[in-house]
Parts: structure tokens; C-alpha cells; sequence
């Protein structure tokens, strides 16, 4: 299994303040995309394949471990808390997205982009 690597969520053209600035139906559709891509690096899916959105990441080899991992690696690339790793293996691919892009929206989350910029 290959390592969770948060930059593919980051890569260009979207930066946290881009995906902040953007409608929050189109913010979970970038995230979901590249959640996606990115898991299915992580799980060994090959790139012709797609990770299903409406199937429990638990379901899709997502452990307790990479859950953990994953959930770390998220909140520092986006400077967001989310929901408890065993959780967060329940949700679903699209669930994870919606629940990203609510939280990148935040005004918490726009003052800890600003603090780690200075």
C-alpha cells in the first residue's frame, strides 16, 4: 500500500484559499476528484479504475491505519479538524468531499491558513 500523499489534493490550480474563494458544490466536486485519485494511489487502484463515491471507504481497503493517516494528512494540508478516523472509514468518497469542502469554508479554518502563511 502506497503512502497517503496530501499534495496530490493541493496540486495546481487550486491552493486551500482558491477552493476556499469557490462555491461549495464545486469545492467537493474538486475534492472528490482528487480524494479519489489519491486514495486510489494510496489502495493500489489502478488509474484506469475509479474509486466508487458512494461506497464506505472501509469497504475499499481504507484500515484503521491509513484511516488515521489519512485523517492527519488532510488536516494539515487543508488546516481543518475532521471527524474521528474510525469515522471518517465509514463515510463514503462523496460524504468525506462534502464534509472537506464545508469545513475549508470555515472561518477557522480561512484564520489558520492565514497564521501558517506568516
Amino acid at each position: 500500500m502506497a503512502v497517503f500523499d496530501p499534495s496530490a489534493l493541493l496540486a495546481l490550480p487550486h491552493d486551500v484559499s482558491v477552493l476556499r474563494a469557490l462555491d461549495a458544490g464545486v469545492r467537493a466536486q474538486i475534492l472528490q476528484r482528487r480524494l479519489g485519485r489519491t486514495l486510489g494511489h494510496a489502495l493500489g487502484v489502478p488509474p484506469a479504475h475509479r474509486i466508487p463515491a458512494d461506497r464506505p471507504l472501509r469497504v475499499l481497503g481504507v484500515d484503521s491505519l491509513l484511516a488515521l493517516h489519512l485523517k492527519q494528512q488532510l488536516e494539515r494540508a487543508l488546516r481543518v479538524r475532521i471527524v474521528a478516523h474510525e469515522q471518517l472509514r465509514e463515510a463514503t468518497l462523496a460524504q468525506l468531499a462534502a464534509l472537506l469542502a464545508e469545513e475549508v469554508a470555515r472561518p477557522q479554518a480561512a484564520a489558520a491558513a492565514g497564521a501558517a502563511v506568516r
